[in-house]
């Protein structure tokens, strides 16, 4: 039986090897993915909050509509009224991830984009950075008055799977990601490393493999009613929790829906005449990055994060925002390819550390010792890993492996006279 058992575990272990090369039926990339998942939630965490202190997030939703008795799209005459009230909190500067590819004032008479156009000029004269959500495709197009006015910021694109890149080529040409886009607007007036003079050298880079935080803004509460939020425990304890939660999500109640990350002040609040809350609105915005974003239940633009959950599409942006303010080039990415395929540097390593498990397996008798060594190592490559801002391996994946390893560790030898 112990023949049959280390023959089946080196049956395993070949079979992970071909497993992570050729990937069947997406299995490895299913891990993968997971690993990653569990992963960027625990390390939420302990995310730096220094760089959310730049960012806000001003939100359109319904409740917005229905105070203004208004509909979506918004009017522009609607839209105007909200960026001047925006503009003269005197932001940074200002992403807007709304599109404005057609005109859908017609047939009203008292609506125009040039409405928004003329407050969208009033932000060049005050020298704020504006850009506008662009899909980077001649076939939809900015307004002409509405370009003129503002720059474009790439918001969609395709080839980068989960991952955020700092640019992309369109068929109008290359073109900076929203992220990356205010990003360059934040280091004209702040000392920034060097960084990618055009689009072209941008996209060059290595994408973002985003990193997501985790916890309620300290401002949060003078702009909203946080009394249903629950107050949330302390790392370690969470930590706990969400591996539980990721073991049995069956069988558990759902996740907690959390507080989005970076301060968020809904267009309602941005309307107040309230004198004292204008001056807590001019603390909170004056000299932040702003991106302008729907959250609308007709409006089908929304992104998923491994720690919050489904959130609208805007928080994609200021969460990549936040990973270059917080490490600059040096964010976290993927490791390049190898000869033009889709296997990775990573893969290389998890396809090294079975063929050290199997060799470790054929030098070593002692069962157990094995796989702690296997599990060790594979944390301490993880840790490696992270603090040279790669993405980890896939953890879930090669644990599941050595479990499938363990039943060959037995010893294949007599059983030995403890009395002598």
């Amino acid at each position: 039986m112990p023949a049959f058992l280390r023959k089946f575990s080196l049956l395993a272990g070949l079979g992970g090897l071909i497993v992570i090369l050729l990937d069947p039926f997406g299995l490895t990339s299913a891990t993968d993915a997971a690993s990653a998942r569990l992963l960027n939630q625990l390390l939420a965490n302990g995310y730096d909050e220094g760089a959310r202190q730049r960012i806000a997030v001003v939100l359109i939703d319904d409740d917005y509509l229905r105070r203004r008795d208004s509909h979506w799209p918004l009017p522009y005459a609607e839209q105007s009224k909200l960026f001047r009230q925006l503009l003269a909190y005197r932001p940074a500067a200002v992403m807007v991830d709304l599109m404005y590819s057609y005109d859908h004032s017609q047939g009203r008479g008292n609506d125009s984009s040039q409405l928004l156009s003329n407050v969208f000029e009033r932000y060049q004269d005050a020298a704020i950075p504006l850009y506008l959500a662009s899909m980077g495709t001649a076939d939809i197009p900015t307004l002409p008055e509405l370009a003129a006015a503002s720059q474009p910021a790439l918001v969609s694109w395709s080839g980068y799977q989960d991952q955020y890149p700092l640019a992309a080529e369109t068929n109008i040409g290359w073109m900076d990601s929203a992220a990356f886009a205010l990003y360059r607007a934040h280091c004209r007036r702040h000392a920034c490393g060097p960084l990618p003079e055009t689009p072209i050298l941008a996209g060059a880079e290595p994408p973002m493999a985003l990193q997501w935080g985790r916890g309620l803004p300290g401002e949060q509460r003078h702009v909203s009613d946080m009394s249903e939020h629950t107050a949330e425990h302390g790392a370690w304890r969470q930590a706990l929790e969400q591996v539980l939660q990721a073991i049995f999500w069956r069988i558990s109640r759902p996740a907690e829906t959390l507080h989005p990350y970076h301060l968020t002040i809904t267009a309602s609040t941005l309307a107040t005449t309230v004198p004292e809350e204008k001056d807590l609105l001019r603390e909170l915005l004056a000299d932040r990055l702003v991106l302008v974003g729907a959250d609308i239940a007709s409006a089908k633009d929304r992104t998923l994060s491994p720690v919050h959950g489904q959130l609208p599409g805007v928080y994609a942006h200021a969460m990549a925002l936040d990973n270059l303010l917080q490490y600059g080039m040096d964010y976290f990415s993927t490791p390049p390819t190898v000869l033009d395929t889709e296997i990775d540097v990573l893969d290389l390593f998890e396809m090294a550390f079975v063929l050290f498990v199997l060799w470790f397996q054929s030098r070593s008798r002692r069962g157990i010792a094995i796989p702690l060594c296997a599990v060790a190592l594979l944390f301490a490559l993880s840790w490696l890993l992270y603090t040279l801002r790669i993405t980890p391996v896939n953890i879930l994946g090669l644990l599941l492996l050595i479990g499938l390893l363990l039943p060959g560790q037995q010893a294949d030898e007599p059983p030995r006279n403890i009395w002598r």
